[in-house]
């Protein structure tokens, strides 16, 4: 069976909305406090912020706020992989290794129109 090629553009689309929703939902209530005391806020900060840029970086001819916010989101992404590892490997590190792959592709590609 051939793929579907045509969905190709949708598809990354729907990557750079699902990694936007899933940082948004996972950190907007640490960033929220606003506890500029918290290691956390920042890195939570960081992590919106590469998020909001991946996907603006999206509409953008050149390639480079799609590649930078990746490699951001790559380095926050191992830092709370680390944090992680503590607990075991579990659900919570399996969804930091997707995400991981995410932004590895989206590194790789950045903003591959074909």
């Amino acid at each position: 069976m051939k793929p579907i090629k045509t969905l190709f553009p949708l598809s990354i689309w729907l990557m750079r909305l699902a990694v936007l929703f899933f940082v948004i939902m996972s950190y907007w209530e640490t960033f929220a406090f606003f506890n500029f005391k918290s290691v956390l806020f920042y890195v939570s900060f960081i992590f919106i912020l590469s998020a909001i840029f991946l996907f603006i970086g999206g509409f953008l001819k050149k390639d480079r706020l799609t590649v930078i916010s990746s490699i951001v989101l790559i380095l926050v992404t191992g830092y709370h992989a680390f944090l992680n590892m503590k607990s075991g490997i579990d659900h919570n590190f399996a969804v930091f290794v997707v995400l991981g792959s995410i932004f590895v592709y989206f590194l790789a590609t950045g903003n591959n129109r074909k």
